[in-house]
């Protein structure tokens, strides 16, 4: 596959303020790819600083219908990786807010793209539209999201690849579950206990008996571009993942064996979600056959490189509270 399949393409990237977002625009900037992004007004841009020179940036609320469209005639993209959605943070509960961006904001993006020529979207999904699963999950498991994020973004990937197959636009939805790594907000699992040890504080948990499938964020983008480069692969959804799942207690003592520190944390200081996800394995079975991805930095190597990213960048959160 061409080295530079990127190089002078216009691709579009929504939600590139965000910890998943920031790394695609990071890895499309690398590819020498024409950058447009679409962020809020009052959007933050510090996971993006140093590459705001190299991109186009579009502020457009995505629920904001004429603007998007227009936006998207103006650019043409060639692809679009659609990261933006509201409610990745759980404190953000606005059941309106939620389905206006999650759901409206998708079909504002996808309706003019039937005029524009696109070769693909690449839709990000998410593990919370599977809700706690017993068994392995698999893309065409049932969908029984237990969160407004979840359920919005489910109607979303349905309505998506109804719009994209009755206009003939190239789609695939990928469903992450656990992502980790450099840039991700201060209250997210991985950062929570790692500014913490940085800054000798307090390390309080829940029990972290809860099964969770951890993937660094360069594998998880890895799949995103695979799926981008693929002419063969349609209308399809993968889940994306290690494929292995471990308790939280296996990532946290992980975390804290790589910072070399030996107490341990207040495991149990923390009561559960009242709708806690106990357990969400992906069979990852799919991706691996179809687009031949595999992740190629392992969890350890990718818990060695995040913590010494919040190392040397610990004054950021600890400034501003992000």
């Amino acid at each position: 596959m061409a080295e530079n399949n990127f190089n002078n393409k216009k691709v579009l990237i929504t939600g590139a303020n965000g910890f998943i977002g920031s790394h695609v625009v990071r890895k499309m900037v690398n590819e020498l790819a024409n950058v447009s992004i679409i962020v809020r007004d009052s959007s933050d841009l510090w996971r993006i600083e140093e590459l705001k020179k190299d991109i186009d940036i579009h502020r457009i609320d995505l629920r904001d219908s004429v603007s998007v469209d227009n936006c998207v005639k103006q650019i043409k993209p060639d692809y679009i990786f659609h990261v933006g959605a509201y409610g990745v943070d759980s404190r953000q509960k606005d059941y309106f807010t939620a389905a206006n961006t999650n759901i409206i904001g998708t079909m504002n993006l996808l309706n003019p793209l039937k005029d524009v020529g696109c070769k693909k979207i690449i839709n990000i999904g998410t593990c919370m539209e599977y809700g706690d699963k017993k068994e392995m999950i698999k893309e065409n498991s049932h969908l029984e999201p237990d969160s407004i994020y979840g359920s919005t973004k489910a109607s979303a990937s349905i309505i998506a690849h109804q719009m994209a197959a009755e206009n003939n636009i190239d789609i695939v939805t990928l469903r992450p579950f656990g992502v980790f790594g450099e840039k991700e907000g201060s209250h997210k699992f991985f950062p929570y206990i790692i500014l913490s040890l940085l800054e000798n504080k307090e390390v309080n948990l829940t029990p972290c008996e809860q099964y969770r499938d951890y993937c660094y964020i360069d594998n998880i983008v890895d799949g995103f571009v695979l799926a981008a480069q693929n002419e063969t692969i349609k209308n399809e959804i993968f889940n994306i993942g290690s494929g292995s799942i471990y308790n939280l207690k296996y990532y946290v003592d992980m975390i804290y064996q790589g910072m070399s520190i030996n107490k341990k944390p207040n495991f149990g200081a923390l009561s559960y979600r009242k709708n806690e996800v106990w357990n969400q394995q992906p069979d990852t079975t799919k991706i691996k056959n179809l687009l031949k991805w595999e992740p190629k930095i392992n969890l350890r190597d990718g818990i060695e490189r995040t913590i010494d990213w919040y190392t040397r960048n610990q004054d950021k959160f600890i400034r501003t509270g992000r």
